[in-house]
């Protein structure tokens, strides 16, 4: 797996396997940095915290590659995941099922299905996150929302009943993802109890941790992910 370019004439980074990720976010640039030309901008990618020289950068791991025209959002055209920047290492493809995007199909580089992300439905975004996933034999990973915890006992405690209708009418209206009352706590998707990914808000690099010796398979952590970060930034724009 190669982790870009060799741009500045320093050593590539060793490559990590996929299966090896722990920490990652999504976008195209190297660093974290006010001025654009500091950034260093490059392949659209889910990219790994790597130190040099004192400073973290956000180095390519796999590459995302649009499986649709230029300018169809990739909820709705799909994508696949590289393990080279050149394309013929595929790791795995995330295909819509239904032309408007609700529910993707998340097979290997054989074909093979690892499982599916889907987008919650309209109705229940305000108390869960906007993508769900499901993998075989397992239950399936939300992430609820914090205020909406503990079922609709909880809810109605919290005096949600009263304000639902203007709750409901700014969550879909400003796509819900990272809107709240505390818009850095983490979010959290869990199968039952158990905490399998986790988003940490923060006013630079958007990272997400996943466990690493859990049963959750990474390629459907990264697909949500890649959906997530589409929807929220719009492909490939950070």
């Amino acid at each position: 797996m190669a982790f870009g370019g060799n741009r500045a004439g320093a050593e590539p980074f060793e490559p990590v396997p996929w299966d090896g990720i722990t920490r990652f976010t999504v976008g195209r640039v190297l660093r974290d940095a006010v001025r654009a030309s500091k950034r260093g901008a490059g392949a659209h990618a889910l990219r790994v915290p790597r130190v040099r020289g004192g400073e973290e950068l956000m180095v390519p791991a796999l590459y995302i590659a649009p499986a649709g025209p230029e300018g169809v959002p990739l909820r709705q055209a799909g994508f696949r995941l590289y393990e080279d920047e050149a394309r013929t290492r595929p790791l795995c493809s995330v295909l819509p099922e239904d032309p408007g995007g609700e529910h993707h199909r998340v097979t290997d580089a054989a074909g093979r299905e690892a499982g599916a992300v889907h987008r919650t439905p309209a109705a229940q975004r305000l108390v869960r996150h906007g993508w769900w996933l499901e993998q075989p034999g397992h239950p399936e990973v939300a992430a609820p929302r914090r205020w909406a915890e503990g079922g609709p006992g909880r809810i109605v405690e919290r005096g949600v009943g009263k304000v639902l209708g203007s709750v409901v009418d700014n969550i879909l209206s400003l796509g819900a993802e990272d809107t709240g009352a505390d818009p850095l706590k983490p979010v959290l998707w869990r199968a039952g109890q158990e905490t399998v990914l986790t988003f940490r808000p923060s006013q630079g690099p958007r990272w997400y941790e996943v466990a690493p010796d859990g049963w959750l398979d990474k390629r459907l952590a990264f697909a949500l992910v890649v959906l997530r970060e589409s929807e929220v930034w719009g492909a490939g724009r950070r």
